[in-house]
């Protein structure tokens, strides 16, 4: 399977599934591996993919906060903490996707696919606005920006829709198209 689908598919799963009460959230951990399963294909099929030490640390980090949080008592802990505490929880899978977008686009731009990557750039002013809009919300008090933060869930569900798009371009990570008229040098030739 094609990295982007694997991100598109685990992104899916984080975003469309919810632990029942006082139960573990396997979903929330299995949508994150998938993520880091589609990450370590797009690394080693795009070597040259600007940020990939920046996506390395923030794809574990989210795993790693998905697994610290998958437990009903840490989640409820979370429930009642301070809104920054739930923002900062956030940070590590937001920042990862806003990063990937931003990879992507450059990507996209550098192998002359203009069309996407202005969808991954709008995909990642998406996930940068929700970022920011819960920094002023909360902190700053703007309460005139409630709902601002809604933006994300455009740009994550975007960032679905872009890997499921462009999953099989050469420019994301997907294979090159093999020919099958190109003849295999192990077959002797047809007389």
């Amino acid at each position: 399977m094609r990295p982007l689908y694997w991100i598109a598919a685990g992104l899916a799963i984080v975003i469309f599934t919810q632990a029942p009460d006082g139960r573990f959230d396997v979903s929330e951990i299995v949508g994150q591996l998938l993520v880091l399963v589609g990450w370590v294909g797009l690394s080693r099929a795009l070597p040259r993919l600007p940020l990939r030490l920046t996506l390395w640390y923030l794809c574990v980090l989210a795993l790693a906060v998905a697994c610290a949080l998958a437990a009903p008592d840490a989640r409820a802990w979370l429930e009642d903490a301070d809104p920054a505490v739930i923002w900062a929880s956030s940070l590590p899978a937001l920042g990862f996707q806003a990063a990937l977008c931003h990879a992507l686009a450059r990507q996209a731009r550098g192998a002359g696919a203009r069309r996407a990557s202005w969808w991954w750039t709008a995909a990642e002013v998406a996930l940068l606005v929700a970022i920011l809009a819960n920094i002023l919300y909360d902190g700053a008090g703007w309460t005139w920006i409630y709902g601002a933060g809604s933006v994300g869930l455009v740009g994550l569900l975007l960032v679905i829709a872009l890997g499921i798009a462009y999953g099989p371009a050469t420019w994301a990570g997907a294979p090159e198209p093999v020919d099958p008229e190109a003849k295999d040098p192990e077959k002797p030739a047809a007389a």
